[in-house]
């Protein structure tokens, strides 16, 4: 391909932000000051049932958020899932520690622009998953025959650094900015994953070219 992509937003202001819920069967789910926006991807746990029509082995995305409420979808795009009643227990969500996998099939260079939300609050590792594999793996799962992808080494475009794919980067204290650029040729598939998070925020934008 010859027209470069930029700006494919795979991280988008993302820390483990974790908080309890409520369900009503308007589909509306309520969690004072939770933090989400638009986009972000959850996962549920429940000390009980979850409301009906949600579930713990689903990735959700969040829509239609104000301050306090929000709704989920099982697709980027969709529709509110239907919660018909409103579960027992304590309910609580936790934001996704994998980004949006970009196609970069056809594409040489692979650059990533990382941004810590810093002021102090900034304490994580980000590492750069890869695969060739011809239909999306599902980064967020262990490898496996049919879900190949590995940790994949990147280079620093500041120092010319080699950082160890399973190194990955760490981020601690003040605002930080790193541009990178993926070590490889040829790859389809590209993501990143949030590890040993402890608090702050992760913006990762992503630019195709050859």
């Amino acid at each position: 391909m010859d027209t470069p992509v930029d700006g494919i937003k795979v991280l988008d202001a993302i820390g483990i932000k974790t908080a309890n819920f409520t369900a009503a069967t308007t589909d509306i789910i309520t969690s004072a000051a939770h933090g989400l926006v638009n986009g972000n991807k959850v996962v549920l746990t429940t000390t009980d049932t979850l409301p009906a029509g949600l579930s713990t082995g689903t990735v959700y995305y969040v829509i239609d958020v104000t301050t306090n409420t929000f709704k989920l979808s099982t697709q980027r795009g969709g529709g509110p899932v239907d919660i018909t009643d409103t579960g027992t227990g304590t309910h609580t969500f936790t934001m996704h520690d994998v980004g949006d996998a970009v196609l970069a099939a056809g594409y040489k260079h692979i650059r990533m622009s990382i941004d810590s939300d810093g002021g102090g609050d900034a304490e994580m590792t980000v590492k750069f998953q890869g695969s060739n594999q011809i239909t999306k793996p599902d980064f967020s799962a262990a490898q496996a025959e049919d879900n190949q992808w590995d940790y994949v080494e990147v280079v620093d475009l500041q120092s010319g650094t080699p950082i160890n794919g399973d190194d990955g980067i760490a981020f601690s204290g003040a605002d930080d900015h790193r541009n990178i650029e993926y070590n490889v040729n040829g790859m389809r598939w590209v993501n990143v994953i949030i590890s040993g998070w402890v608090e702050g925020e992760l913006t990762v934008i992503c630019s195709l070219s050859n």
